[in-house]
């Protein structure tokens, strides 16, 4: 997504991050966003449609960042020494990063989720935009040796995002803080997938 709609949209999670859904107004998104008044509202008609962009706006931020950076801590087969310890590199630099530089970008995130728990359409673009990452998250952990891929791309999910909510919550802040409590613990549940072993991390 390029131009006009990911400029509204990147406006839109920045108000999402600093106000919450009730502050998520087509007037907010216009301000947040530096665009003339009425912007907003002409490229997305309701606040559904703005709702369900954000969803997909993050989905394609994933995608074009997250993603990529930890499908390239694992070597294709056959795998190098410590696919364990590769994966819980990348994942524990994601998280600091999520927590840090795309704080704004998480915090929308949770705030969508929270808003979906009421929400059966929002609920159901957040779950699109979920099993997405986790079939990708799935490929890389089949790559790496997990014999039940997909329910160890769930439960490293669930585990990265507790962390990264908590970090946000109750800290530390400081990166290499946070980077030095996040990689232990996601070393430990990585490595105790059925069928992947790791030297010590």
């Amino acid at each position: 997504m390029t131009g006009r709609r990911a400029e509204i949209l990147d406006g839109a999670l920045a108000v999402l991050a600093a106000q919450g859904m009730r502050g998520l107004t087509h007037r907010a998104v216009d301000a947040a966003a530096a665009l003339p008044a009425g912007s907003t509202s002409y490229y997305f008609r309701s606040r559904g449609a703005l709702v369900a962009g954000c969803v997909r706006r993050l989905l394609e931020r994933d995608l074009e960042q997250d993603v990529p950076e930890a499908e390239a801590a694992v070597p294709p087969a056959p795998l190098g020494d410590d696919p364990c310890g590769a994966l819980a590199d990348a994942l524990s630099l994601i998280g600091v990063r999520m927590a840090t530089v795309e704080r704004t970008r998480t915090l929308a995130r949770y705030e969508l989720s929270l808003a979906a728990v009421r929400d059966a359409d929002l609920r159901a673009e957040l779950v699109r935009g979920g099993d997405t990452i986790r079939r990708r998250g799935a490929a890389l952990l089949a790559r790496a040796g997990a014999t039940d891929p997909n329910a160890a791309a769930d439960e490293v999910a669930a585990v990265l995002d507790g962390l990264v909510y908590t970090a946000l919550v109750r800290g530390p802040a400081d990166p290499d803080a946070l980077g030095a409590w996040l990689r232990p613990v996601l070393h430990r549940v990585i490595a105790d997938l059925p069928g992947l072993a790791s030297p010590a991390g």
